[in-house]
């Protein structure tokens, strides 16, 4: 196991520690959940079933995303087979086929990202119009773009929150039409004023949704992202809903992301526009010799350049709602086959479903507030007082303390177990942790029980700012660590209040 060095900041809670990996983790989705953030991921619809490897592409899906983008399925390619004819099964699935059903996504307690209405290339637009492009006028153009974008928006209006409405507009290479667009069918019947109609209809269709603009290659300016902002200059003067920009992030491992570099600069040149940005398609991909990375190391330089765009998308939180990977096994990345094999092993769970060193890098970097040592728990509540345990067995119960709070018994061993939790001992009785019961009672109690390492002794802990934690028991994670209105030491539904509030010092 390889470690590395790494900084968390957060708010005014600072930690430098040293990574580890751990066998069983929490899940990314906790993590991110824990600091406010969406992470998300692209599947393929058909192997969320549970017969498709075990089932172990749906668990590892529900377990560490609250978000997810269908990769395919809402393309207009796949969706739309003839004028007013639809393939909505997959999509159904994931949603539910009308306002009061429900699919997939509700079921597992996820969103879904919409990706994507137009996609402004001709080798992605439905065959069926480019065989008859010749006989469909500029008018009966944009009725048909009306149509389809009321149909699939309307009909799964209220369940999908943002919606790229283009993808990848803007064409590599110079040309004569206008911001250097790409040449399709909707160009060459409407003119630029069809990106313009994809969004007014969009809105029009779901008034609530955030509509997106989405592309690759911008991520650190130049020529093509100076073009994205022109048309994002163009759209707004122009009086067009458009809420945010979708940066792809396919990237190599040689590209590096710090603090205040081109990519941050280019961030910030979006949110100056007030517009959010998601991380839509990431992956760092490594170079790849007869099925096995070049450079060995490069697998963990992938685990901290995963880190440094997530520390990129929490910096600019909350303008940064969301970072998806493309994909997230190297089961089944795209990337080698597109590379010719020459590039690989994109993301951060292996071809056999095991967490990778990026997968332990983002773990870490959300979960990790506080290094190993000895601390003082005392509520923002009442913070003249501590935390401590009313004997020196390893079966004592907790209460709180008045005064200087220097014994041993008032006292906590704070130890990070590398799964995304934290171990709390009484220095006093070090063989023993605080232990969580009926967590799922209206009140659960707390007291201190010989570690086993059982989830039920294993905590999450969250930066509220000020030196101010939460902290929830793992295995139910959504409650808090807190005092009652007596004073007792409980598990309780979060409110955010004061005695859920833990000053660790």
């Amino acid at each position: 196991m390889k470690s590395a060095l790494i900084f968390i900041l957060l708010g005014f809670c600072f930690t430098q520690y040293v990574t580890v990996q751990a066998q069983n983790p929490i899940g990314l989705k906790v993590s991110a959940s824990l600091r406010g953030l969406l992470l998300g991921a692209a599947v393929v619809v058909k192997y969320l079933q549970p017969n498709i490897d075990q089932g172990q592409y749906n668990s590892n899906v529900v377990k560490n995303y609250q978000l997810i983008v269908p990769g395919y399925e809402l393309k207009p390619e796949h969706i739309w087979l003839d004028e007013n004819v639809y393939n909505f099964s997959d999509a159904d699935w994931l949603l539910g086929a009308t306002p009061n059903t429900t699919g997939w996504v509700q079921q597992n307690g996820m969103q879904l990202r919409g990706h994507t209405l137009v996609w402004a290339y001709d080798m992605r637009i439905p065959r069926w119009l480019l065989d008859r492009e010749a006989s469909i006028t500029p008018e009966k153009a944009k009725t048909l773009l009306r149509n389809y974008i009321y149909t699939v928006v309307g009909r799964y209006r209220g369940k999908i929150q943002w919606w790229d409405v283009i993808n990848e507009l803007i064409s590599n290479y110079n040309n004569t039409r206008p911001f250097y667009i790409a040449n399709s069918f909707w160009y060459r019947k409407l003119g630029i004023d069809y990106v313009k109609y994809a969004y007014i209809f969009a809105h029009e269709a779901d008034p609530d949704a955030k509509l997106y603009y989405n592309d690759f290659g911008i991520q650190q300016g130049g020529f093509k992202a100076d073009r994205v902002f022109d048309l994002i200059d163009w759209l707004k003067s122009e009086n067009v809903p458009i809420h945010g920009v979708g940066i792809q992030w396919h990237i190599k491992v040689s590209e590096t992301v710090t603090p205040g570099d081109a990519h941050y600069q280019t961030a910030q040149r979006f949110i100056d526009r007030n517009l959010d940005l998601m991380v839509t398609e990431l992956d760092i991909s490594i170079p790849m010799v007869d099925s096995h990375p070049v450079d060995p190391n490069d697998i963990q330089r992938q685990g901290l350049a995963y880190r440094s765009i997530l520390d990129y998308v929490l910096y600019f939180a909350p303008r940064t709602p969301a970072l998806l990977t493309w994909g997230f096994t190297d089961r089944y990345s795209w990337i080698p086959a597109a590379t010719n094999y020459t590039q690989g092993e994109a993301l951060p769970l292996d071809a056999n479903y095991q967490p990778k060193p990026a997968y332990w890098q983002m773990q870490d970097d959300l979960a990790r507030v506080l290094l190993n040592g000895i601390y003082r728990l005392s509520p923002k509540s009442q913070p003249s007082t501590c935390l401590g345990i009313a004997g020196n067995s390893t079966r004592s119960a907790v209460q709180l303390y008045t005064g200087a709070c220097n014994q041993t018994n008032q006292q906590w061993n704070l130890m990070w177990l590398g799964d995304g939790t934290y171990r709390f001992s009484p220095q006093s009785v070090d063989s023993s942790a605080l232990n969580a019961y009926n967590v799922t009672a209206s009140t659960g109690t707390v007291r201190i029980y010989e570690w086993i390492g059982s989830f039920d002794q294993e905590w999450v802990i969250s930066c509220q700012g000020n030196a101010t934690y939460r902290i929830g028991p793992r295995n139910a994670w959504q409650r808090v660590l807190a005092v009652d209105q007596t004073s007792n030491i409980v598990i309780m539904n979060s409110t955010r209040d004061e005695r859920q509030q833990w000053i660790i010092h």
